[in-house]
């Protein structure tokens, strides 16, 4: 069991190329480490769920969140068993500074996870 944890400098959330799209990052201008979570408006070519990727495509995938839970400071992933993004990897943890986070990553994140097998929950304001 393996989990995988980054402190995010830049977080994104908005609309893009017909997608929802949530991004962490380690740093804002030269990441080294992130995380995206993107769902297409439109599922006409793509699986009706969300698409993750983790420092790349050889960790990446439709589908296998379990729970998502959005804290003040903390984002987290519990991921399914048969998850296929990375040989025994179970959870993520991304953490940031509440007060770089911009107001629709809440909103952004409902989006992404909206009619999926994912449970999202949030405490934050």
């Amino acid at each position: 069991m393996t989990s995988f944890t980054m402190h995010a400098a830049s977080v994104a959330a908005q609309e893009a190329d017909e997608s929802y799209l949530v991004g962490f990052a380690d740093s804002r201008t030269q990441p080294q480490e992130y995380i995206i979570l993107q769902r297409s408006i439109q599922s006409d070519d793509e699986p009706d769920t969300y698409f993750l990727e983790i420092n790349g495509q050889e960790c990446s995938g439709y589908g296998g969140i379990r729970r998502a839970t959005l804290d003040k400071n903390t984002f987290t992933l519990e991921l399914a068993e048969d998850n296929g993004y990375a040989d025994g990897l179970t959870g993520v943890s991304i953490t940031y500074d509440a007060q770089g986070v911009t107001p629709d990553l809440k909103h952004y994140l409902a989006l992404v996870f909206q009619g999926t097998d994912c449970e999202f929950t949030t405490s934050a304001a």
